[in-house]
This record gives structure tokens, C-alpha cells and sequence, in this order.
């Protein structure tokens, strides 16, 4: 089984801005369930939740745009990893909204109101400033990178890690 995950860019771009690409643009990639690194990441961010509760809750001068990642089940079995824009967090409950478009689950769509609970996140991120805090997943993508695409996705997702 594979897991499938939106690409670093994408994932940035599409939450932050709102926007979606098409299919066509490959803005999502698979990764294995069996990788290492990615579900270090995902471990990581679901160890470090409680920060990002917090942080959305103590909304401080310059912090902005908070983010969950959910896995959602696919028709082939996979699993696709979308945003969720956080509204609101109650006791672990988040309710928020659809951040990316879906490429293979059915679920749920961009725009959509959802509840889940912290304990299914597969990532969390928000801004800080100019830093990103959190992001395990786009981290583990960024480290992946060539320089050149470094330097490109820095200056298109507008944060430093």
C-alpha cells in the first residue's frame, strides 16, 4: 500500500492562497507506507500536536494560517493527505475547512466543512512571522529537493523554514 501525499508546493500554494492546480499539473506524488522519513515526520507532528493547539489558541502578534493535514481513504486503497484550514478546537475536536483540492478521495472536496480530532492529523503547520512552524511532511519534501528547487519553493511559499 501506498500513501498518497500532496507535493511540498503544492501543499504551501494550495493552503495559503486557496487556489487549486488541475490533475494534469502533478501536484501530488505517492509515497510509500513504508518509508521511514515520512512517517517520522507524520510521528512528529502528531507527538508536537498539543503546539499547535496551543498556538492557534494563543493566536499571537504575527501568527497566522493554521493548518491540520487528514488522511482520507482513496477508491484504490491508498490514502490521500489533505489540508484542513482550523476554525476552531475544542477539547481535541477541530472543525475547519477543505484547504486543497482532492485528487483520488471521494470524502470530501475543497471548501468543505469537516470535524476530526487532533489524534487524526498527519501534520499540522502555521506561520509565524515570516516561519514556518511545523510542516513535518513539507519539511520531509524540501529536504528531498534539488538547491535550485530550494530556492524556488522558498521564495513561492513566501516563509523560511
Amino acid at each position: 500500500m501506498r500513501l498518497l501525499v500532496t507535493k511540498v508546493v503544492s501543499i504551501s500554494l494550495l493552503a495559503f492562497s486557496g487556489c487549486s492546480h488541475s490533475k494534469e499539473g502533478s501536484n501530488y506524488t505517492h509515497v510509500s507506507s513504508d518509508d521511514a522519513a515520512m512517517a517520522a515526520a507524520i510521528a512528529k507532528a502528531k507527538a508536537t500536536s498539543s503546539e499547535f493547539i496551543q498556538a492557534f489558541h494563543d493566536q499571537k502578534p504575527g501568527t497566522k494560517d493554521f493548518y491540520v493535514k487528514k488522511p482520507y481513504p482513496t477508491p484504490s486503497g491508498e490514502v490521500e493527505h489533505l489540508w484542513i484550514k482550523v476554525l476552531e478546537e475544542n477539547n481535541g475536536a477541530l472543525n475547519g475547512v477543505v484547504a486543497n483540492e482532492a485528487e483520488e478521495t471521494r470524502e470530501v472536496k475543497i471548501g468543505q466543512k469537516v470535524s476530526l480530532n487532533i489524534s487524526e492529523i498527519s501534520d499540522w503547520k502555521f506561520i509565524d512571522g515570516k516561519r514556518l512552524v511545523g510542516g513535518y511532511t513539507i519539511r520531509y519534501f524540501y529536504e528531498r529537493m534539488s538547491p535550485k528547487e530550494r530556492e524556488d519553493f522558498l521564495k513561492e511559499a513566501g516563509f523560511d523554514l
